[in-house]
């Protein structure tokens, strides 16, 4: 029976079976309401049901045991580290200078502390020496911005609070500088980078937990811009549709990729492509323009690097066939025109969807504070929200601007070489052929990661907040692929660097 099983003919006909029968099942049930959509989604469900979600949940489940069962330490810290950045409750400054550590707030230092206190013990027992490596390399560059955000605690307008976010970041990149430090192949970072994606996965499966649960809060009603009615956002813990549509922008891209290019063939198709339909489903949810904006991007990215430049061209001259026979015929280009507006018109679309009034007053101080700024983390929410009577937000919707009023023109100089960094040492790993085939797979992943964090930046504090899990993965990934690039650099092509030692910066 065993050896029958493993035909893959039997398979095939055991699925048929099974979707035959779902089919008929459902339409037993189903079809005497006499809906035309019901009907039709009848006929697709069970399709996705038997060919893409029960292998996929086959897989699921078998990579869930090998996780435990491969579970180590750094992995235990960095799940603590993202636990103290969920969010339960949003407080204005307000709260802030009324209570300034409440229950959660208490919550959050708590993890943060066990996190130091670990990694302390490491360093004054030896087992990792982390503290060169947290200055030297892009975490090095990138400490830079925390250690100027701690500086600015003496001018700040909130001195407690920029001196307690900026060690909070510190604390994250010397996370990171361990992390870098204990892992040596590109097999460690891949399986680095796999579970910050499984984090980021498990937070936008909690949005959807949520919207079974309290579809009232979670599916907000009055947003009717866009195809929908309704827009996704996570309840508890609280995730705002922007940042499910950056991670989702993420999944989708890395599924993607591991369905087209797979050198080693150890990547499960079933599981990447339910994983990628999974995420463009909860994007198209969540009608965020800037996170659907940045997958396209990496999307085009992808087929470039790849070399799938006739599916590239398909797949776009088909798009633009569809769209515009949909525009002509139907009211698609109303309804996108809509979403793209936001309801509003053009002249009032080209004042950034009413940001223009906040950039307006944020440029304002600015210009009275160009050099030192407000301090660090401190600028947005105690000088430029309040300003404008805006309260629960917690940035200006832009890192740079961000950086500028809080610290001056030193921290968008700091951001700006770093991420200039990044994209250089990765996007030439993506072509070095020196690398190996896995490398710079590896190399286009984060390429990929790193282009749709990038854009969303320029809507959000991404890159600054806790904890930029998706950010820092970036960073200490290109951290490696700078060291394999300098190791590299005077070998033959077949040579192989030899392995550094612990700690070792080349």
């Amino acid at each position: 029976m065993h050896r029958l099983m493993s035909v893959p003919w039997v398979w095939w006909i055991c699925e048929f079976f099974l979707f035959a029968g779902l089919t008929v099942l459902g339409f037993a049930f189903v079809a005497p309401f006499r809906h035309t959509t019901l009907n039709a989604l009848l006929i697709v469900a069970p399709l996705l049901l038997v060919f893409l979600f029960l292998p996929a949940a086959q897989m699921l489940c078998l990579k869930s045991g090998e996780l435990v069962r491969s579970f180590t330490w750094w992995q235990g810290l960095w799940l603590l580290l993202f636990l103290s950045g969920l969010v339960f409750r949003v407080r204005d400054e307000h709260d802030i200078q009324q209570s300034a550590l409440d229950g959660w707030a208490a919550y959050r230092v708590l993890l943060d502390a066990l996190v130091g206190a670990v990694l302390i013990k490491r360093l004054v027992t030896g087992k990792t020496h982390w503290f060169r490596p947290l200055f030297s390399g892009l975490i090095g560059l990138m400490a830079i911005y925390p250690l100027i955000c701690a500086v600015s605690a003496m001018w700040s307008v909130a001195p407690a609070f920029t001196m307690f976010r900026a060690t909070e970041y510190l604390l994250d990149l010397s996370l990171l500088a361990c992390i870098v430090t204990t892992l040596h192949s590109v097999e460690d970072y891949e399986r680095f980078a796999n579970w910050t994606w499984t984090l980021l996965a498990l937070l936008v499966a909690s949005a959807w937990i949520g919207a079974i649960w309290d579809p009232a809060d979670a599916l907000i009603q009055s947003y009717s811009y866009g195809p929908l009615s309704i827009r996704l956002e996570g309840v508890c813990p609280g995730v705002d549709a922007n940042s499910i549509g950056e991670f989702c922008a993420i999944l989708a891209s890395i599924a993607l990729c591991r369905i087209l290019d797979d050198p080693q063939r150890k990547y499960d198709r079933s599981w990447y492509r339910f994983l990628f339909l999974a995420a463009l489903v909860t994007l198209f949810f969540t009608q965020t323009r800037a996170a659907i904006a940045a997958f396209l991007i990496s999307l085009v990215l992808l087929f470039l690097l790849t070399r799938r430049f006739v599916l590239g061209a398909v797949l776009g001259m088909t798009a633009c066939v569809f769209g515009v026979i949909l525009a002509l015929y139907t009211h698609l280009g109303d309804t996108v025109s809509s979403y793209l507006l936001r309801g509003q018109s053009v002249s009032e679309a080209e004042a950034l969807s009413g940001r223009a009034q906040l950039w307006q007053f944020a440029t304002q101080k600015i210009l009275e504070r160009p050099w030192l700024g407000y301090g660090g983390y401190a600028g947005g929410r105690f000088v430029i929200l309040p300003g404008l009577g805006i309260p629960g937000k917690t940035d200006v919707l832009n890192t740079l601007v961000e950086s500028l009023l809080d610290v001056g023109v030193c921290g968008p100089l700091v951001l700006i070489i770093v991420l200039g960094a990044i994209l250089w040492y990765v996007g030439r790993s993506s072509f070095r052929f020196s690398l190996k085939p896995t490398e710079r797979h590896f190399a286009v992943e984060i390429l990929l990661a790193m282009v749709v964090v990038s854009v969303r930046s320029m809507v959000s504090g991404n890159i600054t907040s806790h904890p930029a899990v998706a950010f820092l993965t970036v960073l200490g990934c290109a951290e490696f692929l700078r060291r394999r690039l300098r190791s590299r650099r005077h070998l033959p092509e077949s040579s192989t660097p030899p392995c550094l030692a612990e700690g070792e910066s080349p």
